[in-house]
């Protein structure tokens, strides 16, 4: 997360200075345009310049026209008025001239206006072999002063730009180098008080700079994820503490139900009715007692409480020793069990707990010996790859689909079914490594695959 940091701030340091140039090049460009514009402009409000009506301007006896070439409007197009001053500043010729402006010049007012202005007309001048021609322009549409500068002012200006302007962008960017700098150096206790936060641990940022309302929400964030943490362990743990002492206190009671219901069901002097009802009083005792194992069972496994005793499992005694004992017990009595041990996974071995294992399988096999009594259970074993694929499958009426929904994580708007037991298996195989796949049979019924790490595939893992 800090190298993203600060790939972001370089990122954004390159694009403000990227801006900064792009922003000077099109300021210069728009000066530049719009002197074009308005020289495009003024040339098209003059159609021909002084030096070319100078020329076209040649002796007619006494007085001077203009030649044939174009008409006087036409070469005079743009400007209000003409005339020409001798060399004692008689005006010799002259077209729309105003007649307070038809008179001799001085050699003052001549220098004057050549300069400035003409009673408020700006004027263009040129020499002529006939004189000096003066063409006067609208008043207000221009403006034209004389100046003067020190040639080495301009050589310097000139010799400076470059360097001036390649300094200003240097600034610029060191600028947002700084500023880059300084936001990466905040950033990165930001950076690091969300990689904390995310491994959860404690997290008090300073709130100073312009990371101070991000620190502070961070600092808040630490503070109710920890008073949140600490709710939930306590509940937790309550939770654990009465599932525990249920556990223990509801042994004395169930073992003198298991006795009475025992001694009942064995009782000739009982007509042969109350002796099934003692043993049915047996059989739910027995089922709760499951429950209050897989209550203990479930609650160690989400908090690793339960450890996993690990050895050497060989897959077909393993399996063996389950189908065996799932058809001596007591629900195995009513179902039909068919057991497929391909040769391949007969000599597999498991890094694994035995005891949990065996739990696991019991329970599925026990679910279908419950919900589809009667129905034929099918185990079938085979190799995958690195793993040992084990499926139970069954002819029954199949999983609900609340249960599967409830199995894939999908939350359901009305009370969850009971997938305790199913709950356990999952949690046991994924303890070991492995994946559990709920499904159903064709053309019915439940079927369950299990995905369990072979023992050598675990070696290559750990090497």
């Amino acid at each position: 997360m800090i190298r993203t940091f600060g790939r972001m701030l370089r990122r954004y340091a390159l694009a403000v200075a990227g801006g900064v140039l792009a922003l000077t090049v099109a300021i210069l460009a728009m000066f530049v345009g719009i002197v074009a514009y308005y020289a495009d402009k003024y040339q098209e409000n003059v159609r021909y310049s002084a030096q070319q009506v100078a020329e076209a301007l040649e002796p007619d006896g006494a007085s001077y026209r203009l030649n044939s070439d174009h008409t006087p409007q036409e070469w005079l197009y743009g400007y209000e008025w003409a005339m020409l001053l001798d060399e004692e500043g008689k005006v010799v010729w002259q077209y729309d001239l105003p007649a307070q402006l038809n008179h001799t010049y001085t050699v003052t007012q001549v220098a004057s206006f050549t300069r400035w202005y003409l009673e408020d007309y700006p004027v263009f001048c040129w020499i002529t072999d006939n004189g000096l021609l003066v063409l006067g322009r609208t008043p207000g549409t221009m403006f034209r002063y004389s100046f003067y500068s020190y040639t080495e002012l301009f050589r310097g200006i000139y010799q400076g730009i470059v360097p001036t302007l390649l300094a200003i962008v240097a600034l610029i960017v060191a600028g947002c180098m700084v500023f880059s700098w300084r936001g990466a150096k905040a950033l990165t206790g930001v950076a690091r008080g969300l990689d904390t936060l995310a491994a959860g641990g404690t997290v008090h940022l300073p709130t100073i700079g312009f990371t101070a309302q991000v620190a502070h929400k961070l600092n808040q964030t630490s503070a109710l994820l920890q008073r949140q943490n600490a709710i939930i362990a306590k509940r937790d743990a309550a939770r654990t503490d009465w599932i525990a002492g249920v556990s223990h206190d509801i042994r004395t009671p169930l073992a003198l139900i298991f006795g009475y219901a025992e001694q009942l069901e064995h009782d000739p002097a009982l007509p042969p009715d109350r002796q099934a009802k003692a043993a049915a009083i047996r059989s739910q005792g027995q089922t709760i007692r499951h429950l209050i194992e897989d209550l203990n069972l479930t609650s160690k496994l989400q908090y690793n409480a339960q450890p996993l005793r690990r050895e050497p499992v060989h897959v077909g005694e393993q399996l063996r020793r389950i189908v065996t004992d799932f058809c001596n017990s007591g629900a195995g009595e009513s179902c039909a069990l068919d057991f497929d041990l391909d040769p391949q996974a007969e000599n597999l071995v498991l890094d694994a707990d035995a005891a949990l294992l065996g739990r696991a399988f019991s329970n599925l096999l026990g679910n279908s010996a419950r919900h589809s009594p009667g129905c034929t259970v099918t185990v079938r074993a085979w190799r995958e790859g690195d793993a040992l694929c084990v499926a139970v499958a069954d002819d029954g009426i199949g999983y609900p689909p609340g249960v599967l929904a409830v199995l894939a994580g999908t939350p359901l708007p009305g009370p969850a079914p009971h997938v305790l037991g199913l709950h356990i298996v999952t949690q046991i195989i994924s303890a070991h490594g492995g994946q559990v796949t709920f499904g159903q049979n064709s053309p019915h019924g439940a079927r369950t695959v299990l995905l369990l790490p072979l023992a050598e595939a675990q070696d290559k893992k750990t090497q």
